[in-house]
């Protein structure tokens, strides 16, 4: 291999453009751990019962953020559907910075001396600089399309919440190649006039041309519209296209395996942990089967939704709110159901029984037993063993029977497409994760959750954890509101759920430290309401419980009602989750913003 030649003036745009890229995300970086240890020292303070100089910087911090309408979410025609202002800035911004790099780089290192080359007037000078500063942003996109690296660890920033960043550096850098494939075909047909020489006038020419295949064979395919609807395509064009594109541009320039080489490694790694997650992690399938059937359902109007229950062993590392890609094969499968083990589909857990580890080493995750031990010193015990008895009683109660040293976690799947429709009880589930950011909800005295549909998986989750720590007295838990509001096509939507609204909600009356739960749920469709009132429906006699037949929420109100209640809490001070379609979730992110409070919300844009 020859040695880098760093003097080149068309190589200089790309190592200096690397250098600045990874030093605005170390900065970033920088930050975020900044904000985690002030999290931890804040959480300190409220387990020793003062709010010190670490509260106040975290709740400065915490505060500090963008203008509330560059976090707005708009939609994008032909290209998405829900994509917050802040991020379409950014990318103009990346465009102009990008522009700067390729003509301008390595700018001036001494009076007199500038580095703009005089041939830069040459296209061919030109192509080369922005393929080089192409090179650069398509080896980040590896480690951002990564589910395992350490730029997942450092930035807080989790897979879900790179792959938007992933996507829009892939088309710039692919933009970029543009340029340097035009002017090299033009090259190649002046030398051979035909189109022969046009793509292979030599072994250059020719895997450059390959490379370029590759790279076109993954951007074609990863629009939104064949991503939604033909997501197998997509995902086995993307490994075809990414292999074909690495080997013939380390080819094409020996330059690329500087650039493209350290990224491929994170990735195998990545790789390689995930194999272990989801081949070696053994996971065992208890039950496959519906929790509400299509065929039998009273109101005939609901596609079905399937419940899957198995017990993992990594659950023990699971935090509310993540998510675990999923493999169903049938066990009495046929050769073409052996490719079912390559379609990894991302699924929300619902609900988790059984013992999970200590959610965190150190001491922001443990609590006070009582507050007479105040006086003689702080006793610590492990936050989920302070639930041990809420949990059993939970799965008990919910009829899964575990071993003491077992972890499970159960699924529900809505039937939409025609994977989820052909699922069955004779189904070998693999799974990989579980992956998603840990939401910092407990730091918020209020928590707001809006959910549309199966929506509701998360939701949960979210809202059982808040309720069982607040019960079992967690002193480091702030959270004294938690508000879910649900939209529902049917009342036969509550039912798979309805063992767990009870005991939230049991959970919430006998709580150690009041917690608020209000649960209000909307059903789309007004004949549903006499069924309700008819059949003495179970939801009714939930205490903080209300039914809204025919329409959906008015979520503007729903926040505004909220707000209102929160007396001696300031404004900023609330948490919100959404999950749904992108109408809906765009709705709600956009009220929430426009209030200056926080939120989150579930989408899984692959």
């Amino acid at each position: 291999m020859e040695p880098l030649n760093t003097g080149k003036d068309f190589h200089k745009p790309g190592y200096i453009y690397a250098f600045f890229c990874w030093g605005i995300f170390a900065l970033y970086c920088i930050f975020q751990q900044t904000d985690r240890l002030l999290r931890y020292l804040a959480r300190r303070e409220r387990l020793l019962g003062k709010a010190g100089t670490a509260t106040a910087w975290h709740q400065r911090v915490s505060r500090v953020g963008l203008p509330a309408f560059l976090e707005y979410v708009i939609p994008i025609p032909f290209i998405t559907t829900m994509i917050p202002i802040k991020h379409i800035l950014g990318v103009f911004l990346l465009i102009v910075f990008n522009l700067v790099f390729m003509f301008l780089a390595p700018f001036k290192y001494a009076e007199g001396v500038t580095s703009f080359p005089q041939a830069a007037i040459s296209i061919g000078t030109f192509d080369r600089r922005a393929a080089y500063v192409g090179m650069v942003n398509w080896s980040m996109v590896f480690v951002l399309g990564s589910r395992n690296t350490i730029v997942t660890r450092m930035s807080g920033m989790t897979f879900e919440g790179l792959i938007p960043f992933h996507r829009w550096i892939a088309r710039i850098g692919f933009c970029e190649f543009l340029p340097h494939f035009v002017w090299r075909m033009y090259r190649g047909y002046l030398k051979g006039g035909d189109a022969k020489a046009t793509l292979f006038w030599d072994i250059e020419q020719g895997t450059g041309t390959i490379a370029m295949i590759g790279f076109l064979i993954i951007f074609c395919t990863s629009f939104e519209w064949i991503r939604r609807r033909f997501f197998e395509v997509f995902y086995y064009m993307h490994i075809v296209g990414i292999i074909i594109a690495i080997i013939a541009a380390c080819w094409h320039e020996v330059a690329c395996f500087y650039y493209f080489i350290p990224s491929v490694i994170l990735w195998f790694f990545d790789r390689c942990w995930r194999s272990y997650q989801s081949w070696v992690c053994k996971v065992n399938t208890i039950s496959v089967d519906p929790a509400i059937n299509h065929r039998t359902s009273p109101s005939n109007v609901n596609p079905g939704i399937t419940r899957v229950l198995f017990e993992y062993d990594r659950l023990r590392d699971y935090h509310p709110g993540q998510y675990v890609f999923v493999s169903l094969v049938k066990r009495t499968r046929s050769l073409r159901d052996y490719f079912s083990y390559l379609n990894w589909h991302p699924m929300t857990i619902s609900e988790v029984f059984g013992q999970q580890q200590d959610s965190s080493s150190v001491p922001e995750e443990r609590v006070a037993v009582s507050g007479t031990e105040k006086k003689t010193g702080i006793a610590m015990v492990d936050e989920r063993s302070a639930t041990d008895m809420e949990e059993t009683f939970g799965v008990r109660r919910r009829h899964v029977a575990l071993d003491s040293d077992k972890t499970a976690a159960s699924l529900h799947i809505k039937a939409l497409g025609e994977y989820t429709k052909t699922l069955t009880e004779d189904m070998n589930v693999r799974v990989d994760g579980p992956y998603g950011p840990r939401l910092e909800f407990q730091d918020y005295p209020v928590v707001i959750c809006f959910a549309a549909g199966i929506g509701i998986t998360p939701a949960l989750t979210i809202i059982k954890d808040a309720v069982e720590r607040r019960a079992a007295g967690i002193q480091t838990v702030r959270t004294e509101q938690v508000h879910l509001i649900w939209a529902v096509r049917t009342l036969d939507e509550l039912d798979p759920f309805m063992d767990l609204l009870t005991y939230c909600c049991e959970q919430a009356a006998d709580a150690k430290l009041p917690v608020h739960l209000r649960l209000d749920v909307y059903v789309t469709r007004e004949e549903q309401e006499h069924l309700y009132k008819d059949a003495n429906h179970w939801f009714e006699s939930l205490e903080g419980c209300s039914v809204t037949f025919g329409g959906r929420p008015d979520i503007p109100q729903c926040m505004q009602m909220i707000a209102d209640g929160m007396v001696g809490i300031p404004h900023q001070d609330v948490w919100v989750h959404t999950c749904g379609s992108d109408q809906f979730m765009s709705g709600v992110l956009n009220q929430a913003f426009k209030r200056h409070w926080h939120a989150h919300h579930e989408t899984f844009e692959f």
